[in-house]
């Protein structure tokens, strides 16, 4: 594949990615800001559940996503634990997407994955070679860099609440 065309997507996938985080923390924090996190947990699952049917049909597996052996593989303890572990990640990551900034959600992001790194290394004896050690040090250099002039997002002013303190004589602060 030529140079150009990758690099043409690459970039179509940066824009993508960086489009839908701006989109998702508008739906969030704009339009469904008023929804309840666990309402919206529950979109995600769903949302999960047919993407992942989808690309079952499409590799045409679908039943035997379904079969005895693959059904009996799901309580062995490892999976299970795996499903806790991987259940309270998306917990916690509905609770970031809620309320963190979408910088603040890619520096999680990186940190995630810089400590999966570094705890495979130390549990499993996965080497660490010389690209990851590159992403670490790049991902703790920009966490340096944003801690020392972090983001400050405003919160948005209500119309109505204003009018009620003007009305009462207080000043919005």
């Amino acid at each position: 594949m030529p140079i150009v065309f990758t690099a043409f997507l690459f970039c179509l996938q940066t824009l993508c990615s960086c489009f839908a985080g701006v989109y998702n923390e508008y739906l969030l924090k704009g339009e469904g800001a008023g929804v309840n996190i666990y309402v919206q947990n529950i979109f995600m699952y769903v949302d999960s559940v047919v993407c992942n049917a989808g690309i079952l049909l499409f590799q045409r597996n679908l039943v035997g996503a379904f079969t005895l052996d693959s059904l009996a593989s799901v309580f062995q303890f490892k999976v299970i634990i795996i499903m806790c572990n991987n259940a309270a990640i998306g917990i916690i990551t509905s609770f970031f997407l809620k309320n963190l900034n979408s910088i603040l959600k890619t520096f999680a992001s990186a940190l995630e994955l810089m400590f999966t790194a570094i705890l495979c290394w130390l549990l499993f004896g996965i080497p660490i070679y010389i690209n990851t050690l590159l992403a670490i040090s790049v991902v703790s250099y920009a966490v340096i860099l944003y801690s020392q002039n972090p983001v400050v997002n405003e919160a948005k002013h209500i119309p109505e609440r204003e009018k009620i303190l003007n009305d009462k004589g207080t000043e919005e602060v």
